[in-house]
């Protein structure tokens, strides 16, 4: 096997799969990067037996060369190397010497720039024992605009679970309901749930539930203008221009979060408040906090004159009190402790001028929406505090 390629397409390609290398020992091979070479082009690999990414570099505009095909799989220290290496190198990969190490392989990394004379080689190993990439078959089940794709998913992956013993909680849970793609994300604490519109026709059941991790990581590297979904063998397989994502899909049945939302009977008190104001209030409370390992407590309460009061519930610190000017405010005067992590993360997922609180009781959901009510939701229950019931 041997190339010549510009580092900068190389490392573009390496950047989008090392998320998928496998960080254990279990399978060595797995946390090493194939490098595949076509005539057509070469593909890179990786796969931790749970996600796996593929990306193609074609042969174009000279970028990239081909001299000989193969097959080998080449350590991610490899990264850091191509870095060093100038505008362009040449890889070539040949035989162990020693005729006994027949999986070994020989890898020789040359500079191609004339103002670096680098020569660097290294250990490679078969890639014969490396799992199959995942084909994906037939039509795909959706289509979407990549902005959209990279919103819906910024406004739900993060306030999925991180705790590994309830599983189904890590997911987004994605499913079609009359013309709309909703994703959904909850930790029993919070929920967050977005909604797109849609045209396709393909329904798939009760949806599927994909692991928020690897979803949020695969949204920072789309750079293509529309990616395809496809549900292949307990897979959802994720094309985005020359890059195919992988995952596999969570098993269980996830809870029905519709009936935990208020509806307009539940609400005891609602505004409307400057997004970035109360922002910036809460971020002045999480601070104060000093420890926010647990996202700190915040007390809201609500004026009859038209304002919010910010204190915090934990003053070992430093204490603060915040007072904002609200509008449209009905209901009874109120007062919540909220996780202010919960809160800020909520209020970044948006993007409007304007949200709407709405409270449903001292301990009820609050729910968080952007002013124009498109059927985006934010929701976060309050806690028990000892300011509260003094």
């Amino acid at each position: 096997m041997k190339i010549q390629i510009k580092t900068k397409l190389l490392l573009d390609g390496l950047v989008k799969v090392k998320e998928t290398l496998d960080k254990s020992t279990k399978f060595p091979i797995c946390t090493m990067i194939k490098f595949h070479v076509t005539k057509k082009g070469l593909i890179l690999t990786t796969d931790n037996t749970v996600n796996s990414t593929e990306h193609i570099i074609k042969t174009k505009d000279q970028e990239l060369e081909v001299f000989d095909i193969g097959s080998v799989m080449i350590p991610p220290l490899i990264i850091d190397i191509i870095k060093k290496m100038g505008s362009g190198v040449c890889i070539t990969v040949s035989d162990h010497p020693n005729e006994e190490s027949t999986d070994q392989r020989l890898i020789n990394l040359q500079s191609v720039d004339t103002k670096i004379k680098t020569e660097i080689n290294m250990q490679g190993i078969s890639a014969v024992e490396f799992p199959k990439f995942i084909s994906k078959k037939g039509k795909p089940l959706l289509t979407l605009e990549s902005s959209h794709f990279i919103a819906i998913l910024s406004k739900t992956v993060f306030a999925a679970s991180t705790d590994e013993s309830t599983p189904i909680f890590t997911g987004v849970h994605i499913k079609q309901n009359d013309g709309e793609l909703i994703f959904s994300t909850t930790n029993r604490h919070r929920l967050a749930r977005a909604s797109y519109k849609t045209d396709s026709l393909v329904e798939f059941g009760n949806g599927m539930v994909v692991s928020a991790e690897p979803l949020s990581k695969i949204s920072k590297l789309i750079n293509s203008n529309k990616v395809d979904l496809y549900n292949v063998d307990n897979r959802l397989i994720i094309q985005s221009g020359d890059t195919t994502y992988t995952t596999t899909l969570l098993e269980g049945t996830y809870p029905n979060i519709d009936r935990i939302i208020p509806v307009n009977e539940d609400y005891k008190a609602s505004f409307l408040i400057h997004r970035t104001e109360l922002l910036a209030s809460l971020e002045m409370q999480f601070i104060l906090k000093g420890d926010s390992s647990k996202g700190g407590i915040t007390i809201m309460k609500t004026n009859p004159e038209g304002s919010i009061e910010l204190t915090s519930d934990d003053t070992s610190l430093a204490a603060g009190r915040g007072e904002i000017f609200i509008n449209e405010f009905y209901g009874d005067e109120m007062s919540v402790s909220i996780n202010t992590k919960y809160f800020i993360e909520a209020l970044k997922a948006y993007q409007s001028k304007m949200v709407r609180v709405v409270l449903t009781g001292d301990l009820g959901p609050i729910l968080i929406n952007p002013e124009d009510l498109n059927g985006d939701v934010q929701l976060i229950l309050p806690y028990r505090s000892s300011k509260q019931t003094k």
